[in-house]
C-alpha cells in the first residue's frame, strides 16, 4: 500500500515535492560544508599550531640516570622523528678582552648541542654571522661583550674552572623561552625568562667541561635529549590531538620510572589552540544556523502552501475506510521520502562545494562523520517540519476542533505574550552585560594567548535575529491589516484604478503576505550579518597580521647588522611603496627591561598601519603628533602605566645601553601617551620613542628594523628582497607568513572560502523567499484571479494583483532585513572583539556582494510574477467549476 501510494504521489506531483525537497537540500547542504570547514580548520589550526614547535618534548633526565638507556625507551612510547642529546650547564660569567677594556656579563648558560641539531630541530637555533658549527653566542650575549666570529671568550663555569673558546658564530634562539624552561614535578613547561647570555658549545667540548657535573646528583650540569615526534600519526582535532599526544608523554614517563621528566611542548601548545578551536566551530555554528533555519522555514512554507491539497486527501482517505493510522503512515511515507531524497541531495551538494571550493579532503573520517551528521540532522529535522502540519491537520477531524484550530491560529502564543519583544530584550541584556563587564573571547596574560569562552553571549545574535524576524512579521501584518488607506495611495501607480480592491486584497491577506515578507527579511538579515561579518573579519585578519609583521614587508636586522644600513636598497627595489626605519632597543623601567622602540613619527604611517586601536585616546595622528612635538617624549604601554603609576606628563629615567661602552646609562623621558599595540612590539610592556633622541643619548643611530609598505604583492616583494639583501644576516618576513605565526589565534581561521559560499546561499535564500513564496501563493490566489477575469478584468489588471503583492513582500522584508543583518554582524562582532588584536574601529560592508543580493531578490520576485501572467478565460471557467 505504501510502495502504490508513493509511486502515485511521485507521478502525479513531483513538481510539489522537488519543491519541498529544495529547502531540505540547502539545510542540510549548509549544515554539511559548515561542519566539513569546521573540521578542516580545526586541522589547519593543528598543523599551524605544531610547526610552531622546533622541539616536540624536552626530556629532563636526572643526575646520574643513564641516557642512552633512556633513549632506547622512546620508540616504544611514540614514533620518532628525531632526538638528539643536549647537554646544559650554570655558568657564572663570560668574559671578553676588546682593546683596552674587559667586558664580564652576570650568570648564563652553556648549552652543548651535536653538530647536526639544526638540521634535526629546524627554527630552534637561527645562524645570523659566521659558521652553522663550532662555538656560537646568542646575539645578544656577543652584543654585551662586544665580540664578534674570530674572538676569544672566557666562560668560567659555577663551580668549576675557567676555559677560553674562540667565537665560530653568532645566533639567535627563536624559542628561547621553551629552550631553557624549568621542567619540574608540574610535567610542563613553566613560565620562566630565558638567560641573557647563552654560549653554544659542541657536544663533545661540552661533555669535556661538564660530563661529571651532570653525573653528579647535585651538579651544576643537566642534560635533556630533545625529541621531534612524528606527526603524522596524531588525529587533526586540536583537543584530540592533545589527548593523544599527551598520553604518549605520560607513557613515556611511567616508563622511564623517574629517571626523567617531559616538557612537553606539543601538549602545551596544543592545549592553547583546542580551545581556540572549540570557539571556532561554535563560531562557525552562529554564522550558519540563521542560514539553516531559514532553509527549513522555506521548507515549512512550502509544506503550508500544501494544506488546501493535503486535507482534501486526507478526506478522501477517510471516506474511503482508511483508519487513522493509515493516514498517519502514509503522510509519514511521503515526507520520509521528501526528506530523504532532500538529505541524499543535500549531502551531494555538500561533498561537492567543500571539494571544490574548500579543497577538503573528503577521504578522511573526520570529513565524513560530518557530511554524514548533516544527513542525519537534515532528514530529522526536516522530516519533523514536513509532518508537523500533517498531524495537527489530523487532531483537527471535528468542527469544534477546526473551530480552535482557526482560533489559535488568529492570534498564536509568541504574538499574544510577545515573545518577540523578549527575545529582542534578552539580545540587548547580553551585549550590554558582555559590554559592561569588559568580557572578551580571547584573553592574552603576558603575551600568552588563552580562550575563556562565555557561551551565554552567542545567544545575542541569535536571539535577535529570531526576534527580529518575528517582530517584521508582527508589524507588517499590522500595516498591512490596518492600513488599507495607505496601501491604496501607495499602490495608485501600479494597480491604478484597481487600487481600490488590491489595496483590500492586500489587507485580506496580510497574514499570507505577511509570512512572506518575515521571509524575506530574514533572508537579507542573514545575507547582510554574514556578508559585513565576513568582509570584517578578513578586513581584521589583515589588519592582525601588519600588526604582527610590522608591515606588509619587514626587513629585521641585529646590531651587527642592522636592517637600516640597508635602507637605499630596500627603497630602491621595485614594488616599495614607502620604507621607514625603526630602532629596537631595550630599556630598563625600574628593573623591568622591556622593548624599546624608535621611530619618526612624522613618517612612520607611511610605511605601515598605525590605527586609533592602538592607543588609549583612541586618535593615533594626535598622539604621534605630541611624540613628534615632544623631543624626549615616550609611549609606555598600559601594563607599565599600571605597574609604574604613571599619567600623561610624568617624568620617567630609563636605563638605555650606550654604544660606546655598552654600559646602561640613564636616560631621561616624559610619558606624553599611552600605547597599547604597536608594529612587531610584544602585547604586554614596551615603550615607544623618537627615534632621533634614542640615537642621540645611545651614541647609536642605527636602526634595527625597516618596515616596508608594499604597492603589490607583499609575496613577490619579500621575494625580491631576500635576493637582493644578505639572507644570512637580515631576515624579510611578509603578510602570510604572520597568519602563520598567529595560529593560535581565532583569526587563523580563513572564513574567505566559506564566506564565498554562505554568499551563495544568502543569494539563493533571497530568491527563494520571495520568487518562492510568490509562486506558491498562486493555488490560493487562483480562484480570485479567475473570478476577476470572468468579471472583465484584463490580465495587466490581474497581474497588478500580483506585483503589488511581490513589491509588498520585497519592499517589507528589505525595509526589516537590511537594518536587522546589520545590527546583528555588530552584535557579533561587538562580542568577538576579543579576537581581533586590535579590535576592528567600524564594520566593513561588501557592497558589490549586497548589490547582487538585492539584484537577485528583485530579479526572483520578476521571474515568478511573469511566469503566472498568462491566463485565459478557460483557464477561469474551469477554475470556477472546480470551487476550489
Amino acid at each position: 500500500m505504501i510502495g502504490m501510494w508513493l509511486k502515485g504521489v511521485v507521478r502525479a506531483r513531483s513538481g510539489s515535492l522537488a519543491l519541498a525537497a529544495v529547502g531540505i537540500v540547502a539545510a542540510t547542504a549548509l549544515i554539511g560544508v559548515i561542519g566539513v570547514f569546521g573540521a578542516s580548520s580545526a586541522r589547519t589550526m593543528t598543523e599551524r599550531a605544531m610547526a610552531a614547535v622546533p622541539v616536540d618534548w624536552q626530556v629532563a633526565v636526572a643526575n646520574g640516570s643513564n641516557v642512552s638507556a633512556l633513549r632506547e625507551k622512546l620508540p616504544a612510547s611514540a614514533p620518532i622523528r628525531a632526538e638528539r642529546r643536549v647537554g646544559y650547564a650554570d655558568v657564572a660569567a663570560l668574559v671578553a678582552k676588546t682593546g683596552d677594556t674587559i667586558q664580564t656579563t652576570g650568570a648564563g648558560q652553556a648549552l652543548g648541542l651535536p653538530t647536526d641539531y639544526a638540521a634535526a630541530f629546524p627554527g630552534q637555533v637561527r645562524l645570523l654571522l659566521g659558521g652553522g658549527e663550532g662555538v656560537r653566542l646568542a646575539q645578544q650575549t656577543a652584543a654585551n661583550l662586544h665580540v664578534t666570529v674570530g674572538d676569544t671568550v672566557t666562560v668560567r663555569p659555577s663551580g668549576g674552572g675557567e676555559f677560553d673558546v674562540r667565537v665560530d658564530g653568532i645566533v639567535d634562539l627563536p624559542d628561547a623561552d621553551a629552550m631553557f624552561q624549568t621542567i619540574g614535578p608540574a610535567k610542563g613547561p613553566t613560565a620562566t625568562a630565558p638567560p641573557d647570555n647563552v654560549v653554544i658549545l659542541p657536544m663533545a667540548m661540552w661533555s669535556e667541561h661538564f660530563g661529571q657535573a651532570a653525573s653528579a646528583p647535585e651538579g651544576r650540569a643537566r642534560e635533556q635529549i630533545h625529541v621531534a615526534l612524528d606527526r603524522a600519526v596524531l588525529p587533526i582535532s586540536p583537543d584530540q590531538a592533545f589527548t593523544d599526544a599527551t598520553g604518549r608523554a605520560h607513557n613515556f614517563e611511567v616508563r622511564a620510572a623517574g629517571a626523567a621528566m617531559i616538557g612537553d611542548n606539543l601538549s602545551a601548545r596544543l592545549s592553547a589552540v583546542r580551545q581556540d578551536a572549540l570557539f571556532a566551530r561554535l563560531l562557525l555554528l552562529f554564522l550558519g544556523l540563521p542560514g539553516v533555519v531559514l532553509a527549513l522555514l522555506m521548507t515549512a512554507s512550502i509544506a503550508r502552501a500544501d494544506t488546501g491539497r493535503r486535507r482534501r486527501e486526507q478526506a478522501l482517505l477517510g471516506l474511503r475506510g482508511a483508519s487513522r493510522r493509515q493516514i498517519a503512515v502514509l503522510a509519514g511515507a511521503e515526507a520520509s521520502l521528501v526528506a530523504f531524497v532532500g538529505g541524499f541531495c543535500g549531502i551531494v551538494v555538500a561533498a561537492l562545494v567543500a571539494g571544490i571550493a574548500l579543497h577538503a579532503d573528503l577521504r578522511l573520517p573526520e570529513m565524513r562523520f560530518w557530511l554524514a551528521v548533516a544527513f542525519c540532522a537534515g532528514f530529522a529535522i526536516a522530516l519533523a517540519v514536513v509532518l508537523t502540519p500533517v498531524y495537527r491537520d489530523m487532531r483537527s477531524t471535528s468542527i469544534v476542533a477546526r473551530r480552535a484550530w482557526v482560533a489559535a491560529a488568529d492570534n498564536p502564543a509568541w504574538r499574544k505574550y510577545y515573545v518577540d519583544l523578549a527575545l529582542i530584550a534578552t539580545a540587548g541584556v547580553i551585549t550590554w552585560r558582555s559590554a559592561s563587564t569588559g568580557y572578551q573571547v580571547v584573553l592574552a596574560p603576558e603575551g600568552v594567548a588563552a580562550t575563556a569562552i562565555d557561551y551565554t553571549a552567542f545567544l545575542a545574535p541569535l536571539a535577535f535575529w529570531m526576534g527580529c524576524g518575528l517582530l517584521a512579521l508582527r508589524l507588517t501584518s499590522l500595516c498591512l491589516s490596518a492600513g488599507r488607506r495607505y496601501l491604496k495611495a501607495m499602490l495608485a501607480p501600479i494597480a491604478g484604478s484597481l487600487a481600490s480592491p488590491v489595496a483590500a486584497s492586500l489587507s485580506r491577506q496580510h497574514r499570507r503576505i505577511a509570512a512572506g515578507a518575515a521571509l524575506v527579511a530574514l533572508a537579507v538579515a542573514f545575507a547582510m550579518a554574514t556578508s559585513i561579518f565576513n568582509t570584517t573579519y578578513d578586513a581584521q585578519l589583515l589588519v592582525d597580521a601588519q600588526l604582527t609583521n610590522g608591515a606588509d614587508v619587514t626587513v629585521t636586522g641585529s646590531n651587527a647588522t642592522p636592517a637600516g644600513a640597508a635602507l637605499g636598497q630596500i627603497r630602491a627595489t621595485p614594488g616599495v611603496a614607502a620604507a621607514e626605519p625603526m630602532q629596537h632597543r631595550f630599556a630598563y623601567v625600574g628593573k623591568d627591561l622591556q622593548d624599546l622602540y624608535g621611530v619618526d613619527a612624522s613618517r612612520i604611517g607611511g610605511a605601515t598601519m598605525i590605527a586609533d586601536a592602538y592607543f588609549a585616546n583612541g586618535d593615533a595622528r594626535k598622539t604621534l603628533a605630541k611624540l613628534a612635538a615632544t623631543k624626549d617624549g615616550v609611549l609606555v604601554s598600559q601594563e607599565t602605566v599600571n605597574d609604574f603609576q604613571l599619567s600623561l606628563g610624568d617624568p620617567i629615567n630609563l636605563r638605555l645601553q650606550n654604544a660606546s661602552d655598552r654600559q646602561y646609562e640613564t636616560v631621561p623621558f616624559h610619558v606624553v601617551g599611552v600605547v597599547k599595540e604597536f608594529p612587531t612590539a610584544p602585547h604586554d610592556s614596551f615603550l615607544v620613542a623618537n627615534a632621533a633622541y634614542v640615537a642621540a643619548q645611545s651614541g647609536d643611530p642605527s636602526a634595527e628594523i625597516v618596515l616596508v609598505r608594499a604597492s603589490g604583492d607583499p609575496a613577490a616583494l619579500a621575494a625580491a628582497l631576500r635576493a637582493k639583501l644578505d639572507a644570512g644576516a637580515l631576515k624579510t618576513t611578509e603578510l602570510s607568513q604572520a597568519v602563520h605565526l598567529i595560529g593560535s589565534s581565532l583569526t587563523a581561521v580563513d572564513l574567505s572560502g566559506l564566506s564565498a559560499i554562505e554568499g551563495i546561499f544568502a543569494v539563493l535564500f533571497v530568491a527563494m523567499a520571495t520568487g518562492l513564496t510568490l509562486w506558491l501563493g498562486q493555488s490560493e490566489r487562483a480562484r480570485s484571479n479567475a473570478i476577476l477575469l470572468s468579471l472583465g478584468a484584463s490580465q495587466a489588471g490581474v497581474r497588478s494583483f500580483l506585483w503589488s503583492e511581490g513589491l509588498a513582500m520585497l519592499g517589507a522584508g528589505t525595509l526589516f532585513g537590511a537594518p536587522i543583518g546589520a545590527a546583528a554582524a555588530w552584535i557579533l562582532v561587538r562580542l568577538l572583539g576579543g579576537v581581533f588584536d586590535p579590535p576592528p574601529e567600524t564594520l566593513a560592508a561588501p557592497w558589490s556582494y549586497l548589490a547582487i543580493v538585492a539584484v537577485g531578490g528583485v530579479g526572483a520576485t520578476f521571474a515568478a510574477i511573469l511566469a503566472q501572467g498568462h491566463w485565459s478565460k478557460e483557464w477561469a471557467a474551469l477554475e470556477l467549476r472546480a470551487g476550489r
